[in-house]
């Protein structure tokens, strides 16, 4: 069994589209500016804002709750172990060996996806959270409620940013886009156990409340779980609301913006490196000098994304006559980006976890490449068969267009929550669907026209 993951980060394109892709690009920005048109028609107060409580489906404080959650720490911790001592010891090939696979597919972009369009479910099966849980417990810290939170050390989580988590995503998505050796077992485990230890010392010093914020992988599944329907109150009740509305609720603070559009930015760029025109441009380029473009064009996308809504953002404040500063529009409307940064997670990486995920499956029976078949499925291939380019191509065509009249409509809702005349908050919405129609655009011709 052989896994190619790394040479296939999606499929579909514009020859397995039904009409031509600049067609769908109109299509798409015509649905995202209707979109607009209609909310500024048929919307014309803030219903978002407190974030709807949605109904309650279950009680997290029962027991078979607490069950679940200690069940799932331990599977969570148990994997981690697994796929540590893969890379660590194991076959020091990415094609018998369980953990690139698993931390790059499964992991990230397994859990993003869950965390986005279900909920939350790093915040149980973090491998940090529950080593940081034993070490308070053994040495007497206070009691935990039942999903384990507690206030950071310093006496509160009013001090905690998320510029620790926004560095961390950077050098993640460095690494796994561009680090020549990303998928050697070696690599991770090293990799892996330096994050470990930097994110335990970060736990101890500040608390566990800042692994919400600080850590990498925790602070963007939560923020991305903002658009998810299952949520959990103060009370410990599961709650079930619309997909999205979650956003009006999460909370500003410094590093946010950054970790947004990180995010979104490492994803455009992915989309790039598949273009004919970036791969014209860097395909005779080998060892450093490769490593070095790819950076440069990561730091290009990344920088795109920033000075697009940044921009988009100070023509909105002069469009309200200076009511709020540029930074004070970029930190209420940077929510509006999020629903954007999932879309473009599925669009780009639907294939990838639903094809090449499957390598997972049956590396799991040898995780370590050593010829092992614990479960039976160490003879599984990859079916390719499984979905077809076209459809993976609505997938991403339609995610693309879901997300950005998703952003529209929470900044819609934000602007009327923010400005009391109802045309004032069109108006300072102009400059923000001018970048949304651009992302668009973009975003379909990365996908479907390279």
């Amino acid at each position: 069994m052989t896994t190619t993951w790394l040479l296939a980060h999606g499929l579909g394109g514009r020859a397995d589209l039904p009409l031509p892709t600049w067609m769908f690009g109109y299509g798409a920005a015509a649905a995202v500016v209707a979109s607009f048109g209609a909310l500024a028609l048929f919307w014309p107060e803030a219903r978002l804002e407190g974030g709807p409580a949605g109904r309650v489906v279950a009680d997290t404080r029962h027991p078979a709750f607490r069950v679940l959650a200690v069940a799932a720490r331990v599977a969570g911790l148990a994997l981690f172990a697994v796929v540590m001592a893969a890379a660590a010891v194991g076959d020091n090939s990415s094609s018998t060996n369980l953990a690139p696979v698993v931390v790059y597919v499964t992991f990230w972009v397994g859990v993003l996806f869950v965390s986005g369009l279900v909920g939350d479910v790093w915040r149980v099966l973090s491998p940090y959270d529950t080593l940081a849980l034993v070490a308070r417990r053994v040495g007497g810290g206070a009691a935990d409620d039942a999903e384990g939170e507690v206030e950071g050390e310093d006496g509160g989580e009013e001090s905690l940013t998320y510029w620790p988590a926004a560095l961390g995503i950077l050098v993640f998505v460095w690494v796994e886009l561009v680090y020549p050796d990303r998928a050697l077992p070696r690599t991770l485990f090293a990799l892996m156990a330096a994050y470990t230890v930097a994110v335990l010392a970060g736990a101890l010093a500040r608390g566990r409340s800042w692994l919400r914020f600080g850590e990498a992988f925790g602070a963007l599944f939560s923020v991305v779980a903002h658009a998810a329907p299952l949520w959990r109150d103060d009370e410990g009740r599961l709650r079930l609301r619309p997909p999205f509305v979650g956003l009006a609720a999460l909370e500003w603070r410094p590093g946010l913006e950054a970790l947004v559009v990180v995010a979104l930015g490492s994803t455009t760029y992915d989309g790039l490196t598949r273009t004919r025109f970036w791969l014209d441009l860097t395909g005779g380029l080998e060892g450093d000098a490769a490593t070095l473009a790819g950076t440069a064009g990561l730091v290009w996308a990344v920088a795109t994304v920033a000075v697009a809504f940044a921009l988009a953002m100070r023509v909105a404040s002069r469009l309200v006559d200076g009511r709020m500063s540029p930074a004070g529009m970029r930190a209420a409307f940077v929510h509006s980006l999020v629903p954007i940064v999932l879309a473009y997670a599925v669009a780009h990486y639907f294939s990838l976890l639903l094809l090449e995920g499957q390598a997972a499956y049956a590396l799991a029976s040898d995780p370590l490449g050593r010829g092992w078949d614990l479960f039976g499925t160490a003879d599984w291939t990859v079916d390719f068969t499984l979905v077809s380019p076209l459809t993976v191509a609505y997938v991403q065509c339609g995610a693309i267009v879901v997300g950005h009249v998703a952003g529209v409509v929470v900044a819609h809702d934000r602007a009327l929550a923010l400005f009391d005349d109802p045309r004032t908050a069109t108006r300072s919405q102009y400059p923000l669907l001018g970048a949304m129609v651009l992302f668009t655009v973009g975003g379909l011709f990365l996908l479907l026209g390279g």
